[in-house]
C-alpha cells in the first residue's frame, strides 16, 4: 500500500533543502499567504509576509507552533496542489477565518511541503454556506431513515449505506455482541477485512462510550486502532451502538486518504446515538414480540390440551355466565359453545341435584368435587353419572374465573365392564390350556381303542358305521386340542431366511389331489428375484396352510380358481417388507364377520374351531408382519406381509 511519507534516509538532503529555503527569496515570490511546513518535526519553517499580514503572527511567533495551532481541524498534509480545501484559519487574535488551502511538495520525500492559503470571495463564500448546510440537512435527513427499519439487521445495513454516503471511507466493518465476544458480521470492502479478525473480545473495546477518531501518528487505544496502524490506514473511526450502557455493536470505518473533519466526526458520533436509540427500541420490539409469540404458543398448546381432553372443561366468569366449552363439554351436554355464551351455568348443567353449593363455595375460592350420586341431564333430556370438579382462578385474591371439568362415569363404567370381561378371557384362557392338556390324554385312548375296535370288526358288522363316526369324532376333538394348545401357549420361533417361491408351492403340491377332486384350479406367481423372507419355517408353513386351507373349504361346494401371487411390498413401507395375496373365488366373508374374522372361535363353518385365522394372525404378528382382507361377494383376498431378509 502506497504512502507519501516514505521517512528520510539521507537527513543531510533534508537539512540542504532547508538551508536553501531560508537563504532565498523564493517563498516571497508567492503572491498569496504561504508557510514552509516541516511535516516529521510538525514544524513551521518559513512565512511570507502576506501570510504575516493575514494572520497577525510574527516570523518568532511562528517559530514556537505546530500545525494546530494554525488550524485546529488538523487536515491531512500530503501534496496536493490541484484540490483546494476549504479550511478554518485560526488568526493571532483567536478569530476563525474560512480560507482556501493548497499543498505543494518542496522535496522529493513529501516531507517538506508549502501550505498556500487564498481568501474565500464573499458570493464565493455564501455560495459554499448554501452548499454545506444543504449537505448538513441531507445528511440530518438520512439519521431519520434508522428509526424506520423493521429489523436490526436492515437497522445495521443502512447505518453502513448512511456513513458510506456522507463521510466515504474505504473500508466498513460491522461487529456484533455474541456473549462476551464481537463478531463480524458485516463488510463494505472486503479486501481490507481480511486484516481484520473475526471475532474479538468485547473487554478490548468495551470501554468506548462515544464516537473516537483515530488519526495517523497519534496513539493507538485499541487493537483495531493497532490493525489499522499496521496496514497504513490514515484514520479510523470506532462508533459503538449501545443499550442500557452496554455495547451491543461496533461499527468501524476507515480510510487512506485525507482524514475527515471535525464536523465528520460530530455527525458519526450523532448517528451512532441514533442507530443506538433505533436498537434499543427494535430490541424492546423484538423482546415484545418474542413473548408474544411464547403467549400464542403457550395458548395454542393450552386449547390443544383443552380440545383433546376426554373430560368436558366449562369455564365460567365470577358472576357464573358460561364463557367456553371444550369439544368434550359439547359432546357431554350436545351443546354447541357459541349457542350457551353468557348463559348462566344452571341453565345448561341440570341435574338430579342442586349445584348452588358448589357454584358458591367457588365464587368464594374453595375448589369442590361433586359426583356420588349426580346425574345431569343432555339437551335432549337423557341423563348420564357424571363427575364435576369445580376450580377457581384466583388473581391477587380475587376469583378471575371459574373451571369446571365433567367427567362422564358411564364411560368409566364401560372401561371398568370391559378389563373385567378382559380378565375373564385371560383366566378363561388359563382354564382352556389346562383342559386341552388334560383331556389330550384320554382322547388319545379312546381313539386308539376305536383303531382297534374297527381293524377287528368287518365292513359289514353292524355297529361298523358307528365306529368309524367315533373315530371321525376324535380326530376332530385332536385337532381342536391342539389348535387350543397353539393358541394359548407361547411359542419360541426360530428365525432364519425362507424362500416362499419353494415353500408355497410344495404346499400347493400336497393339497392338488383334492384341489383336482374339488374341481379348483390354481395359480402361483413369483418375480425373477429371490425374495427371502425372515421367519419360522414350520410357524410360517403353518399360516400358508391355514390361509390355503380355508380358500379351498369356501369354493369346495362349486370348484373355482385359486390364485397366489409373491410380490415385493410397496416401498414406502419401513423395514422392506414381502407381499403375499391369496385370492379365492368362494362367496366371500359376511360384512359383520370381516371386522372379527381374526377373533378366536369366530367361524362360518359348522365344523370349524374358530382358531385358525386367530392362530395365524398371532404367528404373523410374532414375526413382526401383518394381515389383512379385502372380501366382496363373489370373492376373497387375503394380504399376508412379511419383513424380508
Amino acid at each position: 500500500m502506497d504512502r507519501s511519507i516514505q521517512g528520510s534516509s539521507n537527513d543531510a538532503n533534508l537539512a540542504g533543502d532547508l538551508r536553501i529555503l531560508s537563504n532565498s527569496a523564493l517563498l516571497d515570490l508567492i503572491p498569496e499567504p504561504a508557510v514552509v511546513y516541516l511535516r516529521t518535526k510538525d514544524h513551521l519553517v518559513l512565512s511570507n509576509q502576506p501570510f504575516l499580514d493575514l494572520s497577525g503572527y510574527s516570523r518568532s511567533d511562528l517559530q514556537n507552533l505546530g500545525l494546530s495551532a494554525l488550524i485546529p481541524e488538523e487536515p491531512d498534509t500530503n501534496p496536493n496542489p490541484d484540490e483546494a480545501r476549504q479550511i478554518s484559519l485560526q488568526l493571532s487574535s483567536g478569530e476563525l477565518l474560512p480560507v482556501l488551502l493548497k499543498i505543494h511538495s518542496l522535496s522529493p520525500t513529501n516531507q517538506v511541503v508549502v501550505l498556500v492559503f487564498s481568501a474565500i470571495q464573499p458570493e464565493n463564500l455564501f455560495r459554499q454556506d448554501l452548499l454545506d448546510q444543504e449537505y448538513r440537512y441531507d445528511n440530518l435527513r438520512l439519521l431519520t431513515e434508522l428509526a424506520e427499519q423493521p429489523t436490526v439487521a436492515t437497522l445495521y445495513q443502512t447505518a453502513v449505506m448512511i456513513i458510506a454516503k456522507t463521510s466515504k471511507p474505504d473500508f466498513i466493518l460491522v461487529y456484533r455482541r455474541n456473549g462476551e465476544i464481537l463478531k463480524l458480521v458485516q463488510e463494505h470492502n472486503s479486501e481490507i477485512a481480511q486484516y481484520f479478525p473475526e471475532e474479538t473480545k468485547l473487554s478490548e473495546s468495551a470501554r468506548l462510550e462515544s464516537t473516537v477518531l483515530w488519526r495517523e501518528g497519534k496513539p493507538t487505544l485499541s487493537s483495531f486502532e493497532e490493525l489499522s496502524q499496521e496496514i497504513e490506514a490514515s484514520y479510523l473511526f470506532s462508533i459503538p451502538l449501545t443499550v442500557n450502557d452496554k455495547m451491543q455493536a461496533l461499527i468501524l470505518a476507515g480510510g487512506f486518504g485525507l482524514v475527515p473533519d471535525n464536523e465528520t466526526l460530530r455527525y458519526l458520533n450523532l448517528l451512532g446515538i441514533h442507530t443506538s436509540s433505533a436498537l434499543k427500541h427494535l430490541s424492546t420490539l423484538e423482546k415484545a414480540g418474542s413473548t408474544m409469540r411464547n403467549i400464542r404458543k403457550l395458548a395454542r398448546i393450552q386449547q390443544t390440551v383443552t380440545d383433546n381432553l376426554e373430560e368436558g372443561v366449562i369455564v365460567l366468569s365470577p358472576d357464573l355466565r358460561i364463557t367456553e366449552l371444550n369439544p368434550a363439554a359439547e359432546s357431554m351436554l350436545g351443546y354447541a359453545s357459541k349457542e350457551v355464551f353468557q348463559q348462566r351455568a344452571e341453565m345448561v348443567l341440570i341435574g338430579n341435584e342442586t349445584l348452588s353449593a358448589l357454584y358458591k363455595n367457588a365464587q368464594q375460592g374453595n375448589p369442590t368435587l361433586v359426583g356420588h350420586n349426580l346425574n345431569l341431564n343432555t339437551r335432549l333430556g337423557a341423563s348420564f353419572p357424571a363427575q364435576i370438579l369445580c376450580l377457581p382462578v384466583k388473581e391477587e385474591g380475587v376469583v378471575r374465573s371459574i373451571v369446571l371439568i365433567l367427567r362422564d362415569l358411564s364411560q368409566s363404567e364401560k372401561i371398568r365392564a370391559h378389563s373385567q370381561v378382559l380378565e375373564q378371557r385371560a383366566f378363561l384362557g388359563e382354564v382352556t390350556a389346562i383342559f386341552a392338556h388334560e383331556v389330550k390324554n384320554p382322547i388319545n385312548s379312546i381313539s386308539t381303542g376305536l383303531q382297534l375296535i374297527g381293524m377287528k370288526m368287518s365292513p359289514d358288522a353292524p355297529y361298523a358305521g358307528l365306529v368309524e363316526r367315533l373315530q371321525n369324532d376324535c380326530n376332530r376333538l385332536t385337532h381342536l386340542v391342539k389348535s387350543t394348545l397353539t393358541f394359548s401357549k407361547p411359542v419360541e420361533y426360530q428365525i432364519q431366511p425362507v424362500d416362499l417361491a419353494e415353500l408355497i408351492p410344495a404346499i400347493l403340491d400336497k393339497w392338488d389331489p383334492r384341489m383336482k377332486k374339488l374341481n379348483i384350479s390354481y395359480n402361483f406367481f413369483a418375480q425373477p428375484e429371490k425374495l427371502l423372507v425372515k421367519a419360522d419355517p414350520r410357524a410360517i408353513e403353518q399360516v400358508f396352510v391355514n390361509l390355503i386351507s380355508n380358500a379351498i373349504e369356501a369354493m369346495e361346494e362349486r370348484g373355482g380358481s385359486l390364485n397366489i401371487k409373491l410380490v415385493p411390498a410397496s416401498p414406502q413401507i419401513i423395514p422392506t417388507q414381502c407381499e403375499i395375496i391369496i385370492a379365492d373365488t368362494g362367496p366371500g366373508i359376511p360384512d359383520d364377520v370381516v371386522e372379527h374374522i381374526f377373533e378366536p372361535f369366530l367361524t362360518t363353518k359348522s365344523s370349524g374351531t374358530g382358531l385358525g385365522l386367530a392362530i395365524t394372525k398371532r404367528i404373523v404378528t410374532a414375526h413382526e408382519g401383518s394381515i389383512y382382507v379385502d372380501s366382496v361377494p363373489g370373492g376373497s383376498v387375503f394380504h399376508v406381509l412379511l419383513p424380508r431378509a
